[in-house]
């Protein structure tokens, strides 16, 4: 008979496999893109309340029985746990890495990096610090991204057993069954609430903080510790509400995985569904042990896909991501299904050589405290030299002959200078020496205003204005325009701010002889059209409707038409660039896996793409004197066929920016067209080169 304030008794609980289960399926399906688990990455969330839960109330127990807490022990048992299946499955990863990634690519150096991170139970923090985010495009290319909430509750185990000692040590000088209790839910509650309240405050502005670093999960653990401390007492008078209460959080959790989707901001104040639906789930499971949703999650099919929940979390993204990287971004549910089917298989095998006798029989060096610590340094040491192999691998790859090239279009673009897009930096001392291009940088002749779309165009304005000095401002996915009569959903305050200083400059800039404006951006995003490339593939969201599509139209040519009005009231000379063509694949990376045929994109898609957009930029530019619209389409395609390669050179350094090579190249191609920009007399009208059409002959 246990005492009423007595926490729950540590016995073997089926249902919490199960719960495993419902959580690993979340996050599993979810990677995988199976309609119907947008959400699923809050099953991470549910893990986090379950080892809250787990951890707090094993650590109370002998704290109560004891007086005191083994801590070396604890972490053996950690160490058991996750680190031999962790090594199997990051060994193997690195090896597909060396044979599947792209050869001599920075996607290898991320992992090998990544790898590092693991060793040190950090990975949570180098993706915080490297990633524009865990819901970005690129995730997908990173093998061990993963791992990031295995670093979160790996710092939550070093550091909480060691505040538990502290408020055991406290608690010896009152009976254990008075105090210790209160004081360990007293430490539990000031961190959920410092928790929760940093989660809030830092996912809307800093999502990255919130989604990745300890500080601000430390509450979901925290509620599931308080869950692992509720005593017998308690619980005995929930019964009758125990099946209402687990109903209600298995439905908090169910409704956040259907519900919520990449654009939800979180962690922040929409995890508190699935956290306090998780807590809400034990709570009425434990107080009601004959309930129905008690005896679905500790049915034979859940519990066996709970025992495998972690090897298969190991597995699973690895394998998705290793498929998708050598399949140049595409995916497909049936291979995606199968993939996560083979990880399955190798979770189950993981399970039975390795974790189940590992943790049970503690076989080979993780019978004793002592040689298990040592073992999991002996796997920290084994995980950096691996790391350390596939970072030598890359750099034997970059030194081969036949991977030069290649590494070379990757490298081959404009540098990137930030302090040419910062809205912030004041006006006076204008323009900067970094942001121009060229001789006689104190007085520039043109500037080139826009996003990346723009800035890799630079190579080009330098080529053919060798003699007079281009100044650069660009910003990314930043739209060029002064005036937005209704900014897209996508422009940021940044922006806005950017474009004001733009404008503030250009009033400078004229008054030292800036005689021309070059205005250029990745045109057809900014009009709501979907890119066919397999880096941005939207995942299954929906376009929008034509009406939206008609008055996105018509808002971005007012405001073209009023930043061209605006620069021609100054007596400025603008070239609109119309849309640069793209390819479904990034060409380095398509041309290290693939024939060069494959990486070349039909003309069909980018007349598809790029034909009303180009046609609206068309319709406003004609109305203006002093502007003109140059095509970039022939350039790079012919009637059938958008190159990735011509002539031995690689013409994007991705899969829609230009090489500074191919940049140049266009420069030469569209001499004539861009001198107009300087003339000072010649006839009104459109450009050229966006009229006449080229030939073959021309491209030559």
């Amino acid at each position: 008979m246990h005492h009423p304030s007595d926490p729950t008794p540590a016995k073997y609980r089926p249902d919490i496999d199960g719960l495993r289960a419902v959580a690993i399926i979340s996050v599993a399906f979810y990677h995988a893109r199976f309609p119907g688990f947008s959400g699923g990455f809050v099953g991470v969330d549910v893990f986090f309340v379950i080892s809250g839960f787990l951890i707090t109330a094993l650590l109370f127990n002998e704290a109560a029985a004891t007086g005191r807490l083994g801590l070396a022990a604890f972490y053996a048992r950690r160490v058991r746990r996750l680190m031999p299946a962790g090594l199997i499955v990051l060994a193997v990863t690195i090896l597909l890495a060396a044979f599947f990634m792209p050869p001599a690519s920075d996607e290898q150096r991320s992992l090998a990096r990544s790898a590092m991170a693991v060793a040190f139970f950090s990975s949570n923090i180098f993706f915080y610090a490297t990633t524009g985010g865990y819901f970005d495009a690129p995730s997908f290319s990173m093998p061990l991204l993963h791992t990031w909430s295995l670093a979160v509750e790996e710092q939550y185990y070093l550091i909480w057993p060691l505040l538990m000692l502290l408020v055991v040590r406290f608690s010896r000088q009152s009976p254990v069954a008075d105090s210790l209790r209160v004081r360990v839910v007293l430490a539990l509650c000031v961190m959920f609430v410092l928790s929760l309240a940093l989660s809030i405050g830092m996912s809307q502005d800093h999502q990255n903080f919130a989604f990745y670093l300890l500080p601000a999960r430390v509450w979901e653990f925290a509620i599931g510790g308080m869950v692992g401390l509720v005593g017998t007492g308690f619980l005995a008078r929930l019964t009758r509400w125990g099946e209402a209460l687990a109903m209600l959080g298995l439905g908090l959790i169910v409704y956040s995985v259907a519900a919520f989707d990449d654009s939800t901001p979180f962690p922040g104040s929409a995890a508190i569904l699935p956290v306090f639906g998780a807590a809400l789930l034990i709570v009425g499971m434990t107080a009601n042990e004959q309930g129905i949703v008690r005896r679905l999650l500790a049915s034979r099919p859940l519990v066996s896909i709970g025992l495998l929940s972690y090897s298969w979390y190991l597995w699973h993204w690895p394998l998705l991501s290793l498929y998708r990287i050598y399949n140049l971004g595409s995916q497909s549910l049936l291979a995606n299904a199968l993939a996560l089917s083979v990880a399955l298989v190798l979770a189950w095998l993981t399970y039975v050589w390795i974790e189940r006798p590992v943790r049970m029989r503690r076989t080979f060096l993780f019978g004793g405290v002592r040689t298990t610590l040592l073992a999991g340094g002996a796997i920290s040491l084994a995980t950096l030299l691996m790391s350390a192999g596939l970072w030598a691998w890359r750099d034997h790859q970059k030194s081969a002959d036949s991977y030069r090239w290649i590494e070379m279009a990757r490298a081959d673009r404009p540098r990137f200078l930030a302090a040419c897009s910062r809205p912030e930096r004041p006006v006076a001392g204008l323009p900067l020496e970094e942001c121009g291009h060229g001789p006689d940088k104190k007085h520039p002749k043109i500037l080139l205003w826009g996003d990346s779309h723009a800035q890799h165009l630079l190579p080009m304005l330098t080529e053919v204005f060798s003699d007079v000095a281009v100044y650069e401002l660009t910003m990314p996915t930043c739209v060029p325009f002064f005036d937005l009569e209704s900014p897209p959903s996508t422009t940021s305050s940044a922006c806005i701010a950017f474009n004001q200083r733009v404008l503030e400059e250009i009033l400078e800039l004229k008054e030292i002889g800036l005689e021309g404006v070059v205005i250029a951006a990745r045109w057809p995003l900014h009009f709501s059209y979907r890119s066919f490339s397999t880096a941005d593939q939207a995942d299954g969201e929906p376009p929008p409707d034509a009406t939206t599509m008609a008055q996105v139209r018509a808002d971005m040519q007012a405001s073209l038409a009023a930043t061209l009005g605006a620069l021609e009231d100054l007596g400025l000379r603008v070239l609109v660039i119309a849309p640069t063509p793209q390819l479904v694949y990034s060409a380095p990376q398509c041309l290290a896996l693939r024939e060069k045929d494959h990486c070349h994109a039909p003309r069909a898609l980018n007349d598809a793409l790029l034909a009303d957009t180009t046609e609206a930029l068309a319709e406003v530019v004609a109305q203006q004197r002093n502007a003109r619209l140059i095509r970039l389409l022939d350039f790079f395609c012919d009637a059938q066929t958008c190159y990735a390669s011509r002539d031995g050179k690689i013409l994007y350094h991705d899969d829609d920016h230009l090489t500074t090579t191919a940049a140049r190249d266009l420069g030469r191609y569209l001499a004539a067209d861009l001198a107009w920009l300087r003339r000072e007399s010649d006839a009104p009208g459109a450009s050229a080169g966006s009229q006449r059409g080229f030939s073959s002959a021309d491209r030559r």
